[in-house]
């Protein structure tokens, strides 16, 4: 069985690393994998790059500024990331020396998998749905709205009063393209599986979630002095960490939410005993005085440091207004940080609300703060969320669980077409 994975990154983000890890753990089964990408972080010799050497970066990123340019004539809001796919490239010539029996993509956003693409390979295609481009008419994520069961247009993002908008001239495409082909969607949450059973453009085709895998040997729990000590962190404490990428900028992320929780919370007696740690971003310069101390560490790209501040931390939190899966989640359960996030969207298929952690009623800032206080009081009187958090993981989310459900789909869609 030979399969070719396909994303934009193989490192950089969340997505890229899941890819990665179930291209190896396929490995490790016997699978015949590769991976083909946009733009190359890793040193494995098993990832493809789509041109040789330093052309395949530049190529790259020149496409994804190409694939921008028609977003210049509209003023964008900062709700979602945007990409367009309408630059032409030719996969099939790329893939033909592989010749492989599925094609697995995976995030193929920022220009890299243009939308005639998919009509090019010659053989199944499995799609990793991680967020919800596959079915907008370009924003990776909707922000609340619904257009795109209908094809999208008038287009609240791009602040647009014409119904045949980009958005909807980019919808035209998937649907125009997107027909009749030998199409497995895999999105990585039951919420992400409803809104692309939704969706016209992947009406006909056969969707099953199977949710991100991580390895759990790289992100394990630490005994939390030495962790602590590690970050330089104090020992009496309690200390609530927080990170994604783009932390406080991206509005998506719920920062603004989580302030206002912390805001509540500073004026509570428990406040001097709280730290608030952020990772994935800058300090911005006008955050507000919550009444509880706050540390931002900045980027964290070291897998074994990051492993170490989530040990370190007694609960975690993730605020996301929207959210496919949250990555961060899994990754600070299972080094046995139970985690506090908005009830909607990915979360709901990880927490087991006040077992492994707390499901806050969506975009309340007011049970966001019930539930930080409430997992905290938990953990301090010994009852263990952290090992039920890690235990979930162990059970649904290791990476070589994972590996195994989409080895099971590849061989059901090959025996499909045999």
């Amino acid at each position: 069985m030979k399969v070719l994975h396909l994303s934009t990154f193989d490192v950089d983000g969340g997505a890229a690393r899941g890819s990665l890890w179930l291209h190896e753990a396929l490995r490790e089964r016997g699978v015949d994998s590769a991976m083909m990408v946009g733009r190359k972080g890793s040193s494995g010799d098993d990832t493809i790059l789509p041109l040789p050497g330093a052309l395949a970066q530049l190529n790259a990123r020149i496409r994804g500024r190409l694939d921008d340019l028609p977003l210049r004539r509209y003023d964008k809001t900062d709700d979602s990331f945007w990409s367009l796919g309408w630059i032409p490239a030719r996969f099939d010539r790329l893939v033909e020396d592989f010749a492989p029996d599925i094609v697995h993509l995976h995030w193929v956003g920022a220009g890299f998998l243009p939308i005639s693409s998919l009509e090019q390979f010659n053989c199944p295609v499995v799609w990793t749905l991680r967020d919800m481009w596959g079915f907008t008419g370009g924003c990776h994520y909707t922000a609340g709205c619904e257009q795109y069961r209908t094809g999208c247009g008038t287009c609240p993002q791009l602040r647009s009063t014409r119904e045949d908008d980009l958005s909807r001239s980019i919808w035209k495409q998937k649907h125009k393209h997107w027909r009749d082909l030998d199409l497995w969607l895999v999105p990585i949450s039951g919420w992400l599986g409803d809104c692309a059973r939704d969706s016209p453009l992947f009406a006909n085709y056969p969707i099953e979630v199977i949710p991100n895998g991580l390895d759990i040997d790289l992100f394990r729990p630490s005994e939390k002095a030495a962790a602590r000590r590690a970050w330089n962190l104090p020992t009496d404490r309690q200390i609530i960490v927080y990170g994604a990428v783009n932390a406080t900028q991206d509005r998506r992320k719920g920062f603004p939410e989580l302030l206002s929780a912390l805001k509540l919370l500073g004026t509570t007696e428990r406040a001097d005993n709280l730290l608030l740690v952020v990772f994935g971003d800058l300090q911005p310069d006008d955050i507000p005085d919550l009444g509880i101390e706050t540390h931002f560490v900045g980027y964290v790209k070291d897998n074994d440091r990051l492993s170490l501040l989530y040990s370190a931390a007694d609960i975690a939190v993730m605020p996301s207004l929207q959210e496919a899966f949250g990555k961060t989640l899994i990754e600070a359960m299972a080094c046995r940080t139970p985690v506090v996030a908005f009830g909607a969207g990915g979360p709901i298929d990880i927490i087991k609300h006040r077992r492994n952690g707390y499901l806050a009623t969506p975009h309340c800032p007011g049970d966001l703060a019930h539930g930080i206080a409430w997992c905290l009081d938990e953990v301090r009187q010994g009852n263990d969320l952290g090992g039920e958090a890690r235990m979930t993981v162990e059970e649904e989310f290791d990476i070589e669980v994972v590996a195994d459900r989409y080895r099971a789909l590849y061989e059901r869609i090959l025996a499909r077409a045999a």
